[in-house]
């Protein structure tokens, strides 16, 4: 399971930090699934399995098939949605698609880091 995690994580750009919060778990609890050193619990599986549109079976490693129908469902609406920016990105040279792709990660991070600090700032008001 350590590799599936971790690579669709890395993929995705994210640290294990943001990942951890968007699952409601310890930045150590996400490294030690990623490890395999601790036994994932099922509600942390399921939502890593939402936040990925993967099924649980492929982050345990006991298939290779990503997404059921359902997801790949998901996956295809959201190519519709998004087709003309996909077509685009498609025709720049490898430079371009990275220097876009660096971009839109650090544009990603500095969008979680004001959610966070949004949250923070209304607990504080409470």
């Amino acid at each position: 399971m350590e590799s599936r995690i971790k690579s669709l994580r890395e993929k995705r750009g994210l640290i294990q930090e943001l990942l951890a919060a968007e699952l409601g778990i310890t930045q150590q609890m996400l490294s030690k699934y990623e490890r395999d050193i601790s036994i994932i619990k099922v509600d942390v599986l399921k939502r890593l399995a939402g936040y990925f549109n993967v099924t649980t079976d492929y982050l345990l490693g006991l298939s290779d098939v990503k997404r059921d129908l359902t997801g790949q469902i998901r996956i295809n609406e959201t190519i519709d949605e998004y087709y003309d920016l996909i077509e685009v990105y498609k025709k720049l040279d490898k430079y371009d698609q990275e220097m876009i792709w660096t971009m839109i990660q650090a544009v990603r991070k500095i969008a979680e880091k004001r959610k966070r600090e949004e949250k923070d700032d209304k607990r504080s008001n409470l």
